[in-house]
């Protein structure tokens, strides 16, 4: 090119940048001769030239802002009322650009350097937001045996679960004289007079402590050993709000404590150390992100668990989001070193949510309080029991006192209605004056809720986070226990809707399994091991499904401005899933599986 021409064609090129729109290029593209050309060169330059290079600049425009990645070619759920779907939407620096269509976003926001990934007909939906689990539980989930009987594990009599014990510890390499644990022990599902003993566990391992977690994970099945390790001795009283099983006719221990029996248990069960902290941290999100979860709960946090996790952040070591919730024996102490002023913001990916108090225990392990007995009697064999609360009505009005006066949010453990009677109570007489006031109070479980308790729910702008996994594992139990009309209530996601309410829903890890599509289908159809609808009027639909484990879930930490759908400046948190979830039939909804998530913007985890 003469050098002559360079510097007009060169400013000819950079006018037409910032001159030329749609209309122009469309003209240019037609006619190959631009509009009033004369008035936009100097004369030097020949109208052949310009033209060409009026063509190169509207072939090649700059997008308004380039997305570092546009998803399209499948569904897309925004769960959001606004924009219900849409067929592409673009992500730069870890959140979401746009969400359109297809044409639009691309025409809009694709840069030479826009990846354009093909969903290939998957579905695309927003983050799964954990309701309630307990986060430190994955950390430790290698070092345990799955005990749980079908479908999540194998063991459906104490023969079988000695056996899947005596296997892992093959497996492991376990010495004599160290610790064997399993979880997910139910009883509910062996015959009479198969669950496993302290007599039983002795008998199969005379060198080794062992623990069997209930697959509530308010209880444990403890060995001769293991009593001693933890501090039990035969003839011990039983403290207020627990249960420890005696053996017929004695005052020794039989195997069995739960609550506050189980307390001294839980305190010595041992968790990673600082030496593989990291590699369990890992692991144990890997967890998570394989179930299409970005955002975590640890949703009843000792003091020594909040120092490990802010170690494992301060490392580096969390690629999901993790909000811990300080436990209610713990407050004071976790209060003194993390100040409230700490709680509410995220440091390396952790937050410090709010407090948790847990007032009463698990319908399945019949140590949740209710108003009325218990149709089968005590976990220890009571009659008339109707449970009992984990500690006095006044100990729970000072910890929501404490909680409320330091503007901390609060979970709030409560599966029966009298225990939702207590936090009612406790509310009512520390927030007098203000019981309407957003605080984030959220009742965890509230499985057994009244519909009466429903409406004081929505007066007082609480959330309830469900639990509807239940009607699946347990949904048999419950109508055995608590009779037909009260479990067929069981966490009443219709008509907490209904109720104007806004309900979450959890896996309570690790005692449902990390399986947010399983959470999906147990709301939508509620069907129990047995093919039984537990509450056929309960069966949500599974756009309210849905929004129980996205945007709903976000609302309990206070993140629904940058979490739980698919709109523009919002974390691009994604899962992306075979399915849709809202156009499959309901009963497949379960069998649906994550093929990926993505973290603000990053893959995390995608299946082989």
């Amino acid at each position: 090119m003469p050098k002559a021409y360079q510097k007009p064609q060169l400013a000819v090129l950079d006018r037409y940048r910032h001159f030329g729109s749609d209309a122009l290029c469309a003209a240019l593209s037609a006619s190959h001769s631009p509009p009033d050309m004369d008035m936009m060169i100097k004369p030097t330059v020949t109208l052949a030239i310009a033209t060409s290079v009026a063509l190169i600049a509207c072939s090649t425009p700059e997008p308004k802002a380039a997305a570092d990645a546009i998803f399209a070619g499948g569904d897309i759920v925004t769960i959001n009322d606004a924009q219900p779907s849409a067929e592409a939407l673009a992500v730069k620096d870890g959140k979401i650009l746009a969400v359109g269509t297809r044409a639009d976003i691309e025409k809009s926001h694709k840069g030479a350097a826009t990846a354009v990934i093909d969903l290939g007909g998957n579905t695309l939906v927003p983050g799964f937001v954990d309701g309630h689990s307990h986060f430190m539980d994955a950390l430790a989930a290698a070092g345990r045996a799955n005990v749980s009987a079908p479908p999540v594990g194998t063991a459906r009599n104490a023969g079988e679960i000695v056996a899947v014990l005596q296997a892992f510890a093959q497996q492991k390499g376990v010495k004599p004289g160290e610790l064997i644990v399993g979880y997910g022990y139910d009883e509910n599902q062996m015959p009479k007079g198969q669950e496993p003993t302290r007599d039983i566990l002795d008998k199969a391992f005379p060198a080794h402590p062992v623990a069997i977690i209930h697959v509530s994970s308010h209880g444990a099945v403890l060995n001769s050993l293991a009593f001693k390790n933890f501090g039990y001795t035969d003839g011990m009283p039983t403290p207020a709000g627990g249960v420890i099983a005696r053996k017929s006719g004695t005052q020794d221990l039989d195997g069995l404590v739960m609550e506050t029996g189980y307390l001294m248990a839980y305190a010595k069960l041992p968790i990673p150390d600082e030496s593989n902290e990291m590699e369990a941290a890992r692991a144990g999100q890997q967890l998570y992100a394989a179930a299409g979860v970005t955002t975590a709960q640890e949703g009843a946090t000792h003091l020594n668990q909040i120092e490990q996790l802010q170690r494992i952040a301060a490392k580096g070591g969390l690629t999901i989001d993790v909000v811990s919730f300080a436990f209610m024996t713990d407050l004071g102490k976790i209060l003194a070193k993390n100040p409230p002023a700490s709680f509410g913001s995220y440091n390396n990916r952790l937050k410090l949510g709010g407090c948790k108090i847990v007032s009463d225990g698990s319908p399945q392990g019949k140590t949740a309080f209710f108003t009325t007995p218990y149709l089968t009697g005590g976990p220890a064999g009571q009659q008339g029991w109707k449970g009992e609360p984990n500690a006095p009505q006044a100990d729970i009005t000072a910890l929501v006192k404490t909680c409320y006066d330091n503007n901390l949010p609060l979970l709030f453990h409560a599966n029966g209605d009298a225990a939702i009677d207590s936090l009612l109570t406790a509310h009512e007489a520390v927030a007098a004056g203000s019981l309407d006031k957003d605080r984030r109070t959220t009742v965890i479980h509230a499985q057994f809720v009244r519909p009466d308790q429903l409406a004081k729910f929505k007066q007082y702008n609480f959330i309830p986070s469900l639990f509807t996994d239940h009607a699946f594992f347990f949904g048999d139990t419950h109508v055995l226990n608590r009779g037909k009309q009260q479990a067929f209530f069981l966490s009443p996601m219709k008509s907490a809707y209904a109720a104007g309410l806004q309900p979450a829903n959890h896996t309570d890890y690790a005692v449902a399994p990390l399986d947010h599509m399983m959470v999906m289908w147990s709301a939508v159809n509620r069907v129990s091991r047995s093919g039984q609808v537990i509450g056929p009027d309960e069966r949500a639909t599974p756009m309210q499904a849905l929004q129980a484990i996205t945007i709903n879930g976000a609302r309990i930490y206070r993140e629904e401005a940058s979490k739980g759908s698919l709109e523009p400046g919002k974390l691009a948190d994604l899962v992306i899933l075979d399915r849709n979830p809202l156009k499959v039939a309901p009963m497949e909804i379960k069998d649906i599986k994550v093929v990926e998530t993505i973290k603000e913007g990053k893959t995390i985890y995608k299946a082989k």
